[in-house]
């Protein structure tokens, strides 16, 4: 039988007492806690597995990273400690030194105090200077420190930096600039000039006086300004400076330094003051700073361009040119080498060597063997510096365009505007009688011939001059502008050989009584050709004029300041053309203005014979492409019946002979008569005549020029009889060389040229030179080559390099003793 628990009990947390009443509940208590301490033990068990189990690789390397991360920061800390460290040490150094350099600078100054200011050197500022005065294109100006000298101009301040000893004080120093210039310098020839420096640093006063201020000061350099004045005289001056102190027992004492280098002063076209400032400065980059351009030839119909490097900025070039201008001035340094129109006409008489053992031999001979012959020159440096090497020995030969081309280079390198300028058909008057003069005689059988014994005026196919600008103080102010010079030796001026300078002004208007040598320039551009038959010395038959024959064209190179880029062939039909300035030589042929000019000219004419008799027959040539050299052509032309009644023609014939460009006769051709006729009025017939390459090869000029005569005599009325003569040139086109090479390039690169031609003659091109040049790349000497057979192609590929940077001209010329002066040219950008 049951019986319940009689004893006491408390709760628990099952809410029984701690005395169960049942059994079951203890049991349950001791399952529950056994379960517990199962699971702790298990816990227990799993920890120790953990702390046991190996790591794995990823987490060692986390904790690698960790400790590489924690000694970089503490190595980075102790960096940063140390460099704290030692910039504070640094700063005390300098701090030091400062401490040190100002105790010296005191004590320098102190020690200065008691000893005169003294010049340790001058920098010449070069680069600065010689941009602000446009020469820094002189090679003379990029030379090794101890070689290089500054070129500037007048009229136009520039710089110099003294290196002093100690600083300057205006209150006791003062600095004295001493120039000089030629043998026997002297105050009143101006050639000796002493400045003291402006301290005030005031401008010039007035643009005809040296002047020198003080610009500005840094410490021990002193900048100052030197200003020579706008018509200083053009050459090297030497510069001597001088430093001035006021001692403390009040004496002065000077200390002297001698510049180791010259300064060149130069004409100055930017300067509004100078003799020949140009206004419009853009062409300046044409006419003072372009070293390449191009010369034309040929004839009036065919004209050719032969590319030209003037080289007036190459090593050495500008202090020929100031040697040439002193020695063609007596070597006498004065006012004559300040002003314009002296030093123009000096240097057309010196660049030729008829009287002053000038520069250059003229010869028109064909003969060249013991010198370079006039075809082969393709620069203006190699013939400067040959005479200057070989001390003043006259350089052969020379003919107009290679005159010219030199005196374009002395001109530009002096700083006076230049360019050169190619008349076609130009005039030669010999008499003075500003009109060219054709004279002709009958022989036995009654036919018209040139008499060349009275025939000394000439028409040459072309004749190269120049121009050079400038104010003409000596003459009204409508004469400045452009003036013509000419170096080529033809006739004497004041028992020299020289001409001009002639203002084009007055020679468009024939005022041919001013300075200097009007009548004979006149008389290249626009003399009317009288033919005479010479009959007995009483007697001379005008035989009609042609008043539209010279000056037909006057050409020079387009001012675009670049490197000629046109065709080397120029044809009539051709676009392209040179820069044509023939209307600032003449007004319109045939026009009011250009009749009166003639006039004008005429009155100052030495020599007249006869009024011209008017012929109402004309022979006109056919115009016509030009033919090639060493091909057959033909020679067309037309009898004009310019009346109303009918003429008869008899004695008609043409003459053919080849010649130099100059006008005279190398070798007769062919004397052709031709049949006579009847000519109604109103008509015109037309002639043609064969001529074969085998009928003139072996009589040709270097030029290829041809001068052809075509005479008859035509009956009128009353038994009246009127002689007709005809004259015209032309000449032979030659092949132009073409060159295939790289537009563009690096300074310094390497490049091929590829180059070919082809030989029209029937017969091989023999003793052959090539040439080869431009201002951009390097010289290369002439390189001989083999004959070229008749009819075939001349192929050579060379190599050539780029020296300085710009768009630059290559050239070449190929000579044979067939056939000269066989050109091309390529441009090339060097970057």
């Amino acid at each position: 039988m049951y019986s319940p628990y009689s004893g006491g009990y408390s709760m628990d947390r099952y809410g029984v007492g701690r005395h169960r009443p049942y059994p079951w509940m203890r049991d349950l208590e001791e399952m529950a806690a056994s379960s517990r301490r199962r699971r702790e033990r298990v816990a227990r068990q799993r920890e120790d597995s953990e702390e046991r189990r190996p790591r794995s690789v990823k987490e060692e390397d986390k904790e690698k990273r960790e400790r590489e991360r924690e000694k970089k920061r503490k190595e980075e800390e102790r960096l940063e400690k140390e460099k704290k460290e030692a910039e504070e040490l640094l700063e005390k150094m300098k701090e030091k030194e400062r401490r040190e350099k100002e105790e010296r600078e005191r004590l320098e100054k102190e020690r200065a105090s008691k000893r005169p200011l003294s010049i340790k050197d001058v920098d010449m500022n070069i680069p600065d200077n010689c941009k602000a005065h446009h020469t820094d294109k002189f090679e003379l100006t990029h030379l090794p420190e101890d070689k290089r000298e500054l070129v500037v101009r007048r009229g136009q301040e520039f710089s110099l930096i003294l290196k002093l000893d100690q600083e300057y004080d205006k209150a006791k120093h003062d600095l004295v600039l001493h120039f000089t210039t030629g043998p026997n310098s002297s105050p009143i020839a101006g050639t000796d000039i002493t400045l003291t420096v402006d301290e005030n640093g005031r401008a010039p006063t007035h643009p005809e006086n040296w002047h020198a201020r003080l610009i500005g000061q840094n410490k021990t350099d002193v900048t100052v300004g030197v200003s020579p004045p706008c018509n200083c005289f053009v050459g090297e001056w030497s510069l001597f400076i001088s430093a001035q102190s006021k001692m403390p027992d009040k004496n002065v004492q000077k200390e002297e330094f001698e510049c180791s280098s010259d300064i060149n002063i130069l004409l100055n076209p930017w300067c509004k003051d100078d003799q020949v400032y140009m206004k419009d400065t853009n062409l300046l980059e044409e006419y003072v700073l372009n070293d390449q351009g191009a010369v034309f030839q040929g004839s009036s119909d065919h004209i050719g361009a032969k590319v030209w490097n003037f080289a007036q900025f190459e090593e050495g070039v500008l202090e020929v040119c100031f040697s040439l201008l002193r020695k063609s001035l007596g070597y006498k340094v004065g006012p004559h080498m300040s002003n314009p129109v002296t030093m123009a006409r000096a240097i057309s008489a010196i660049v030729n060597s008829n009287d002053d053992d000038g520069v250059l031999v003229g010869n028109w001979s064909g003969d060249y063997d013991d010198g370079t012959s006039p075809t082969a020159w393709i620069n203006s440096s190699d013939i400067l510096l040959q005479y200057s090497r070989n001390k003043g020995e006259a350089v052969r030969y020379g003919q107009c365009w290679v005159f010219s081309a030199v005196v374009t280079t002395v001109c530009r390198a002096i700083g006076l505007p230049c360019k050169s300028v190619t008349c076609f058909d130009s005039a030669h008057d010999t008499d003075g009688s500003t009109t060219i003069d054709y004279v002709f005689t009958r022989n036995a059988d009654g036919y018209l011939k040139r008499d060349r014994d009275r025939t000394d005026d000439s028409i040459w196919n072309f004749h190269v001059w120049n121009e050079v600008w400038m104010a003409r103080k000596d003459l009204k102010n409508e004469y400045d502008g452009w003036q013509v010079i000419d170096a080529t030796p033809q006739e004497i001026s004041d028992d020299i050989f020289c001409c001009g300078p002639a203002p084009v002004a007055a020679i468009k208007t024939g005022n041919c009584k001013i300075l200097y040598d009007l009548p004979f320039v006149f008389a290249e551009v626009n003399s009317d050709v009288i033919r005479w038959e010479y009959v007995n010395k009483l007697t001379w038959i005008n035989m009609g004029s042609d008043t539209k024959r010279t000056g037909a064209k006057i050409f020079s190179k387009n001012p675009d300041g670049k490197p000629y880029t046109d065709s080397l062939t120029i044809s009539r039909w051709q676009k392209s053309s040179p820069h044509d300035v023939t209307s600032d030589y003449k007004f319109p042929e045939g026009s009011r203005e250009e009749r009166r000019a003639v006039d004008n000219a005429a009155q100052a004419s030495r020599v007249f014979r006869g009024k011209q008799t008017p012929n109402d027959v004309k022979i006109e040539m056919v115009e016509k492409d030009g033919m090639m050299v060493g091909e057959d052509f033909t020679i067309e032309f037309r009898l004009v019946n310019t009346s109303q009644k009918k003429r008869e023609v008899s004695s008609l014939h043409l003459e053919l002979y080849s010649k130099f460009y100059t006008g005279e006769i190398k070798s007769k051709i062919f004397f052709k008569p031709l049949p006579g006729l009847t000519l109604e009025g109103k008509k015109d017939k037309t002639f043609s005549v064969d001529v074969k390459s085998k009928d003139y090869l072996d009589k040709i000029a270097e030029q290829a020029n041809m001068e052809v005569i075509i005479s008859a005599t035509v009956a009128k009325e009353n038994n009246n009889k009127d002689n007709i003569v005809k004259v015209d040139n032309f000449r032979l086109r030659r092949a132009d060389i073409e060159i295939k090479m790289p537009t563009s390039c690096k300074k310094g690169e390497e490049l091929t040229a590829h180059l070919n031609f082809k030989n029209h003659l029937p017969v091989p091109m023999t003793k052959c030179v090539l040439y080869l040049g431009g201002a951009g790349f390097e010289k290369i000497e002439k390189i001989p080559q083999k004959d070229v057979p008749a009819k075939s192609d001349w192929k050579l590929s060379v190599k050539v390099k780029a020296k300085r940077v710009g768009l630059e001209q290559f050239s070449v010329t190929f000579d044979s003793q067939e056939v000269p002066d066989i050109t091309g040219r390529a441009e090339v950008q060097v970057k």
